[in-house]
């Protein structure tokens, strides 16, 4: 698989579940999937917090893998609810987002081995029913661009900046520099968890069972 081919896995995955949405909303117009997505989608960065040590790279993946998870289930996903409560019948309604590891010199192809700034990029789709509340809940991290700049969610993580998608092709090329550093992480040694969709498959976000693509 090449980083190319990673590149519209990812992306056919989130205009699928923008289809997907759409296609189990009111409004069934499949015309406004673009719009579906660039209203309701931000590219992301995700910063860890900084304990002064240095990390394997393996370590770097497993790092940035739990604490993003972490936030997905336990911070962003009830800020996505009315109620804050997450349910059986409510988990069909969480964001899908995509985070691809990377580390510190990627983009001059100069990284080590061992990293002392492990992070992530990536994209979130959030629902259409759901994204005001997740506004309104980080109304205080809104920036002038419309993004959202989220320090210190959780306990690892201590920033994550939400920036606006202004088109598929805005999206498509922010997906490959995101994913830079996939091609590079070839062997056992290194390629533990490259890039992660969030959430996993499960009944409870049947998008997957029904039109999710597998790499």
């Amino acid at each position: 698989m090449t980083n190319d081919k990673t590149k519209e896995w990812v992306l056919d995955n989130i205009i699928h579940k923008a289809k997907f949405d759409i296609l189990n909303s009111d409004n069934q117009d499949e015309h406004r999937l673009q719009n579906y997505i660039t209203d309701n989608s931000f590219i992301i960065t995700v910063q860890l917090r900084n304990y002064g040590g240095y990390h394997n790279i393996i370590e770097g993946q497993r790092r940035v893998e739990r604490a993003f998870g972490r936030y997905h289930a336990s911070t962003l996903r009830p800020q996505c609810l009315k109620t804050g409560k997450v349910t059986r019948r409510n988990k069909k309604l969480q964001p899908m987002a995509f985070t691809a590891f990377d580390i510190e010199g990627s983009r001059e192809n100069g990284f080590h081995i061992n990293s002392l700034y492990p992070h992530a990029h990536g994209a979130i789709l959030f629902h259409e029913r759901t994204l005001g509340n997740f506004q309104d809940n980080n109304r205080r991290f809104l920036t002038p661009e419309g993004g959202y700049k989220i320090t210190n969610p959780t306990a690892d993580i201590s920033l994550i900046d939400f920036k606006p998608v202004h088109s598929l092709c805005d999206l498509d090329q922010f997906l490959g520099y995101s994913l830079k550093l996939e091609r590079h992480l070839r062997d056992n040694r290194t390629n533990y968890a490259p890039f992660n969709f969030y959430p996993a498959s499960s009944i409870d976000f049947p998008f997957w069972s029904r039109f999710g693509d597998q790499l």
